[in-house]
């Protein structure tokens, strides 16, 4: 017979944590999948759950199926907990959420947290604290706001810890209006910023007070005067890659730069995060540790934790504590403050924990890339490494080192593997290369910039400044000139059409399979991963692009212009206006990504063309496949005196006036298409007309692009 508390309720074995990290997030993506709502029905979810749970967890029996039940209940506790907490933390759901009754009159504060120039304006991500009055009084106001300012001297002055006070009315962020372009408006949710705001002359705004004061705006000070040692000695890309790669300022990163270091597989390294902050933690340790043997007491111990855990706060703040960085200075305080004891626990452990204190404190980081990519390389690595590491047995400290280097990067690309082709759909096929080139540049890039820093900032010993300048200068340009030359070999980047959720989790379930193998040689699961990548593998090689069938067209939404795409077996072709190359990510480009087309040549919507695949356009009618078309042109004075019988389209362009729409009995099955050449202040009284005369009618600015296919 069992003895008396032998089976223990939430006995997970070593990785207790896991299981509750597991629970969290799910009641987390539960509460964000059934929409978020009020959270007093988590609330009382988690009332009915917690009194058994709780009893089971204090009250061990020896019957196993009561241990069951209880961890089952102690999950379920977890659960409630994480769709509670998502609920309590979901911005518009507030009553004091600042766009709940905001007035026109009204002024609002707001602090800016986050400063990014552009090209046409700067974009500050501000926090409101206040909405002020003078009739209604003044009140507190929550929430994120991404406010556009003009470039002029005042927006010159801004900066980030600054209270300013501004007004107008904040528009919600908007889906993507053209297909398969990527979605900004989830991508800021994710980050509790729901409005953007436009303001166009400065005296819209002013900065309230002097200049910030406070921990974060000391450590932009150290920031900006760290820069500054850069441009002492680095300029162009070097500047730009070792400014990014350092201290997280990204804003002169060019497009070319960006896309060699994108189709490399090693962009990863222009935007501080747990690689950067691990660097950091690996130098600490290597000085405090290693040389110093400073751990060799508890007080030695204490103090090493207690600095390790400052200085990566402190780097956090410098590189401008973004989300990424956050999380990895939140893992690596959990690493250092957990060893205090020497506490003998599971890595899995130490990564559940950290998950846990981060999606307390906010639940949208599940759903954020960064998150999930940063928790997947640290369990690739700690799945595979070591046992890549004896693989190789390798002469010499030095080869040893670049070996561990490979078996570390070779873990992160295979546990980030299903996530980079799901979000991505590319993959670097020379990753092994330059995955290995990039992390052993960037320990150097650190070093010699935090050395730069040291003696240049901090000593002010100019020819120790030239040294560390010199050295900064030269691996930043070897590192640059590597990924180039890797992205420069044939083949080099695989890309994908195609990569949806149900095939990821089968290949993150083969990697899985393959890490049990790994560890335990179970026989059974190399079988099973093999079958695993052998279906994902037959998979993408049936995966064509798409296809367009008989015909194929496209209405797209640009501001100010008119594009629209035919596609059919024979050719492709444009009419309206090609966007500039650097906007086809947001525009077309896409849509011909997907179906394998690029436009031969481009057509005048007010021109007359005969082509040899059928179409034709005469006198602002047209025929393709068995549709008919109408282009009314706002820039044309010649009118179109009736809508002709049988016209299945009629394309408003150029800023057509409603009151100009020709005559016609009824519109029947006749669709309007009112495209974003048209002024969007027209778009209720092009819906109101169409109402009025029984035409359906789609309006790009806020149904989105129009496409037909055949």
């Amino acid at each position: 017979m069992s003895e008396p508390g032998k089976y223990a309720p939430a006995a997970w074995g070593m990785v207790p944590l896991v299981p509750v990290v597991v629970a969290l997030g799910l009641g987390i993506l539960t509460a964000d999948l059934a929409g978020k709502s009020s959270p007093g029905s988590w609330l009382f979810l988690m009332g009915v759950v917690a009194l058994p749970a709780l009893y089971g967890l204090f009250r061990p029996r020896p019957d196993r199926w009561f241990t069951l039940l209880s961890s089952g209940l102690v999950l379920l506790l977890v659960f409630t907990f994480g769709g509670w907490r998502a609920n309590t933390t979901h911005a518009p759901g507030k009553a004091d959420f600042f766009a709940q009754e905001l007035k026109p009159e009204d002024l609002l504060v707001a602090t800016v947290k986050r400063l990014r120039p552009g090209q046409k304006t700067m974009r500050a991500q501000v926090a409101l604290r206040a909405i002020i009055n003078d009739t209604t009084g003044n009140r507190r106001a929550t929430g994120r706001l991404l406010l556009y300012l003009p470039p002029d001297e005042q927006t010159a002055r801004l900066k980030a810890g600054h209270t300013i006070v501004f007004r107008g009315q904040p528009q919600a962020l908007r889906a993507p209006l053209n297909p398969g372009v990527f979605d900004l408006r989830k991508y800021w949710q994710r980050q509790e910023t729901y409005h953007q705001l436009f303001l166009r002359q400065a005296n819209e705004w002013r900065i309230a007070g002097e200049e910030p004061g406070g921990l974060r705006a000391r450590a932009e000070g150290w920031r900006r005067a760290w820069f500054k040692t850069f441009q002492n000695h680095l300029k162009g890309d070097r500047l730009a890659v070792a400014a990014a790669l350092v201290m997280g300022k990204r804003d002169l990163i060019t497009s070319e730069v960006k896309s060699a270091y994108t189709e490399t597989g090693a962009v990863h390294v222009l935007a501080v995060s747990g690689l950067h902050v691990g660097i950091i933690f690996l130098l600490l340790r290597f000085l405090l540790v290693t040389l110093l043997r400073l751990d060799r007491t508890r007080v030695g111990r204490i103090g090493v934790a207690l600095l390790s855990v400052i200085c990566v706060w402190v780097f956090a703040l410098v590189s401008g504590l973004s989300p990424s960085v956050q999380r990895a200075a939140i893992m690596f305080s959990v690493l250092a403050l957990g060893g205090l004891a020497y506490f003998k626990s599971s890595i899995f452990n130490t990564l559940a924990l950290a998950a846990i204190v981060m999606l307390v404190a906010n639940p949208n980081q599940l759903f954020q890339v960064g998150f999930q990519l940063s928790f997947t390389a640290i369990i690739g690595i700690v799945a595979f490494t070591n046992h890549l590491n004896r693989l190789v047995r390798l002469p010499g400290r030095l080869l040893r080192s670049a070996w561990s280097a490979v078996a570390a990067s070779t873990g992160a690309q295979l546990g980030t593997l299903p996530l980079s082709l799901l979000y991505f759909k590319q993959f670097p096929a020379y990753f092994l290369l330059s995955g290995t080139v990039v992390i052993l540049f960037a320990f150097a890039t650190m070093l010699a910039g935090l050395l730069h820093g040291f003696m240049a900032g901090v000593l002010g010993i100019s020819a120790g400044a030239s040294a560390s300048g010199w050295l900064l200068r030269t691996v930043v340009g070897g590192q640059n000139a590597l990924i180039f030359f890797f992205q420069g070999l044939p083949g080099g980047l695989i890309r994908l059409t195609y990569f949806d959720g149900p095939i990821a989790v089968l290949l993150a379930v083969s990697i899985g399979f393959l890490a049990v193998f790994v560890h335990w040689r179970r026989r059974v699961a190399l079988l099973v991963a093999v079958l695993g990548f052998a279906a994902v593998f037959f998979w993408a090689r049936t995966q064509v692009r798409g296809e367009v069938g008989r015909g194929l067209v496209t209405v797209f939404h640009l501001s100010r212009a008119t594009l629209i795409d035919f596609v059919d077996p024979e050719t492709a072709f444009s009419l309206g206006r090609q966007p500039a190359t650097a906007d086809l990510d947001w525009s077309a480009g896409p849509q011909r990504k997907r179906f394998g087309y690029v436009p031969e040549f481009t057509l005048d919507p007010g021109g007359d063309t005969t082509l040899k695949s059928g179409f034709q356009l005469t006198d602002r009618l047209f025929t393709f496949q068995d549709s008919r078309w109408l282009i009314l042109d706002g820039t044309r004075k010649v009118e179109a005196k009736q809508i002709p019988r049988g016209t299945d389209y009629v394309l408003v362009i150029n800023g057509f006036l409603p009151e100009r729409l020709p005559a016609t009995a009824t519109g029947g099955k006749t669709l309007l298409i009112v495209d974003g050449s048209n002024p969007f202040y027209r778009n209720a009284e092009w819906r109101a007309l169409a109402l009025e005369r029984g035409f359906r009618i789609h309006v790009t600015a806020e149904d989105g692009a129009f496409v037909r296919r055949w």
